[in-house]
């Protein structure tokens, strides 16, 4: 029989061991999960994955071989070393480390604020340097029996992920289970299947669940006021410029006609605010930091000519609308501006109503020709930025795209008929339905009609499909001329592009988007009082490259149709008549309230509905479960019983049960004033105890001066009540019973020492 007990219990310890390898797995599967997602934007997951099964299968061989210190240090020396790679990647020499160490601490202190990985130069680069150390640390520690520090390389891995903000809700909460059953099976193995642990480890599940997801609360850096204007949720610039970082893709949206700026310019062009290199599918992100305005800002590599504007904000603005390629800014609301890695300026504050500044930019706006022949000699640093693609980007959209762009033989070709395919096979619409797949995907392929952020985004991705370096901007049409080289912008004016690159040129603008009816626009702008004259070119179809309308002579293939500038677009994303009417002001000026608004008063009517989910149930029961766990393991319930006990009986029943409970409430006073009865220490043989104990200290003057006037001075266990009490309970469990007059007697005896004892201060415990 006793080799019966052994086996199983062997086959139980076991079972717990290799549930606990199986919870660290887990755990390491949670913080690599995150990583994946970010392999799976800018690619390198096959690399990832590869370089962490290496990291446990060499943990495993060497789990026997080596000590915990190596394994500490080879652990170390593996992070250090894909440090190092990650910096040569980013661009970051090894022996100018010293001089940037503050820029690196700078960014991994905004890294830990909540920079999401995506916005790194380098993010796949990272991903695999990152990842292998707290694998192979926390599966060879895992092995060695070592449960407790196993769960802490992969814990701090995901633990970074969340304050990065890359670590969802249900990673967050399936890598704490994995920790703590790691650390709670491990416990079990090593106590042969003893239970006596869990509640500690359903305590610690709590508390590291909880602090996890709290810590995704975290600011996510500096706050910068992004959005133009107030940032009205459902309009189109309130998407687009969502934040200085990234650029979201919405369903249907609405244009609003107020008034965001004006510019003094002679030259009318876009008034771009914010480019985007990086594509997730579901949304535009800006990778890379801002830099201070000073000497940062460089002007294209090719001709240009030098547009100088003043722009004049006339409401809060969070955006800093300027020409592209800026390469000189003034003006006192601009001197804390910052400049991304991409060439775009950022305000450092929101802009306040009446507040200006000068820009001088460098407008590119070469001849087709000269495009055409511009050839694929790109710089290092463009192709790493504006070719990335997600990897789960499908063969039907590359297929769609070499399809469209067969005949073109150059970059600026497939470029040309990639914009007329989509300028000519779908319709312009404001009424759209979100996908939920990737964007560029579904609108290629399934969509009949969109809005610019659907035209810019897909032809940003087939041009990367064909090796074009292209990337998205977002901004301003030229707006309304109000008079001679002053242009007034609206909300409805909001925009979304295509910006291309050509070797010694630099960044081409190209317009995806179909031109709307500009007569519907000013109709709009009517309603508020403005009276101005139409552009020249409403359509928006003339492009200043060859005068002549004619075919370019020196590019005879191409005509001005090939190509739509910009500047002389001005609004094509204007609206169609039914769309614009839902973004029209009222006669009076007032936007019409929608449906269900409650009034003036701005509260919103109807009930509030908390929004729920299965993590936040999910949460609130593991809560409550280490809640109670802790009440267990320290005794909680019992404390609060003995502190509400010692005051009140309770209701009264049978007289033996009443007088037995009313020995527990002396029992609890007597552990207070003196010590806890001993197990297996009888009532009768603790009472004893604590009068020799007593008559012990009355001998030395211990309690030679009484605290209390009920003759028994400061010596509880002397006092004549404590024998009623007492005596009491021993008739009621060993004799005849007692009746109700004698339990209601010990009851009040105990009432009136635990008052009484209430209003002394406690004396020290005795030594259990």
């Amino acid at each position: 029989m006793g080799r019966i007990r052994s086996l199983r219990s062997d086959s139980e310890t076991a079972t717990f061991r290799l549930l606990a390898l199986g919870s660290v797995l887990v755990l390491v599967a949670a913080y690599v999960s995150v990583l994946r997602e970010v392999t799976r934007v800018v690619g390198g997951t096959q690399t990832l994955l590869a370089v962490v099964g290496v990291s446990i299968l060499v943990a495993t061989i060497l789990a026997r071989a080596i000590r915990p210190r190596s394994a500490a240090v080879l652990a170390l020396l593996a992070g250090a070393g894909g440090f190092a790679y990650y910096l040569e990647a980013a661009g970051v020499r090894l022996d100018v480390l010293g001089a940037t160490a503050d820029d690196l601490v700078a960014d991994a202190i905004t890294l830990a604020a909540g920079q999401p990985l995506l916005q790194m130069v380098a993010a796949d680069v990272w991903t695999v340097a990152f990842a292998p150390a707290p694998a192979f640390l926390s599966w060879y520690l895992v092995l060695r029996g070592r449960y407790a520090a196993s769960v802490l390389p992969a814990g701090f891995a995901l633990g970074f992920l969340v304050l990065t903000g890359d670590a969802g809700t249900t990673v967050t909460l399936l890598g704490s289970l994995a920790a703590i059953a790691a650390v709670g099976f491990g416990e079990l193995e090593r106590r042969n299947g003893s239970l006596g642990q869990v509640d500690l480890l359903a305590v610690l599940l709590a508390v590291v669940l909880v602090l996890s997801l709290t810590v995704s609360f975290v600011p996510s850096g500096p706050t910068t006021a992004s959005t133009p204007g107030t940032g009205e949720a459902g309009t189109l610039e309130g998407t687009i410029d969502a934040s200085p970082e990234r650029s979201g893709i919405a369903g249907s949206v609405d244009l609003s006609p107020e008034v965001r700026f004006t510019v003094e310019s002679e030259q009318p062009t876009y008034w771009r605010t914010g480019v985007y290199d990086r594509y997730t599918g579901s949304e535009w992100l800006r990778s890379g930091q801002e830099s201070p305005l000073e000497d940062t800002l460089r002007p294209p590599p090719g001709e240009y000519d030098l547009v100088e504007q003043q722009v004049r904000a006339e409401t809060e603005l969070g955006v800093t609308p300027v020409a592209a390629e800026p390469i000189d800014l003034r003006g006192s609301a601009v001197e804390d501006a910052t400049v991304t890695s991409h060439g775009q300026v950022h305000p450092g504050s929101a802009l306040a109503e009446g507040e200006t500044y000068t820009v001088q930019s460098a407008v590119v706006d070469p001849d087709p020709g000269e495009l055409r022949r511009a050839g694929t000699d790109y710089p290092d640093e463009v192709e790493d930025y504006y070719l990335q693609r997600p990897e789960t980007t499908s063969s039907a959209f590359d297929e769609r795209t070499a399809e469209i762009a067969a005949e073109a033989e150059t970059p600026f070709e497939t470029a040309v008929a990639i914009e007329h395919y989509l300028r000519n096979s779908k319709e312009y619409s404001l009424e759209v339905d979100r996908p939920t797949g990737d964007v560029a995907e579904t609108f290629l392929l399934e969509m009949d009609a969109g809005y610019c952020v659907y035209y810019a985004t897909t032809m940003v991705q087939m041009l990367r499909a064909e090796d074009v370096p292209a990337r998205y901007a977002t901004g301003y049409t030229a707006g309304e001329q109000v008079d001679e080289d002053t242009y007034e912008v609206r909300g409805l004016d909001a925009h979304a592009w295509v910006e291309v690159y050509f070797p010694g040129h630099g960044w081409v603008p190209f317009e995806p988007t179909p031109p709307a009816d500009r007569e519907v626009t000013h109709e709009a702008h009517a309603d508020v009082g403005t009276d101005s004259s139409l552009a020249d070119d409403p359509d928006g179809t003339d492009s200043p490259a060859d005068d002549d309308g004619g075919e370019s002579e020196d590019d005879p293939g191409v005509t001005d149709d090939d190509r739509v500038d910009p500047a002389d677009r001005e609004d094509d994303d204007a609206p169609s008549p039914e769309d614009e009417q839902d973004s029209v002001e009222d006669d009076d000026g007032m936007e019409p309230a929608d449906e269900g608004d409650s009034g003036d008063d701005g509260e919103e009517s109807g009930p509030i509905v908390v929004p729920t989910s299965w993590e936040t149930v999910a949460l609130l029961a593991v809560a409550l479960v280490g809640l109670a766990a802790f009440a267990r393991h320290t005794d909680g319930v019992h404390r609060f019983r003995r502190g509400i006990g010692r005051y009140w009986h309770g209701p009264r029943g049978d007289p033996d049960r009443d007088a037995e409970r009313a020995f527990r409430r002396l029992e609890w006073l007597l552990a207070d004033a003196y010590r806890p009865r001993r197990p297996g220490e009888s009532p009768r043989a603790y009472l004893r105890a604590l009068e020799a104990a007593a008559a012990t200290e009355e001998t030395v003057g211990v309690a030679s001066e009484p605290r209390s006037t009920n003759g028994a001075g400061d010596n509880l266990v002397i006092d004549p009540r404590v024998r009623t009490v007492f005596a009491c309970r021993e008739r009621a469990v060993y004799g005849e019973g007692v009746d109700r007059a004698s339990a209601d007697a010990a009851i009040r005896a105990v009432d009136d020492l635990a008052r009484e004892r209430s209003r002394l201060p406690f004396p020290g415990r005795g030594q259990s």
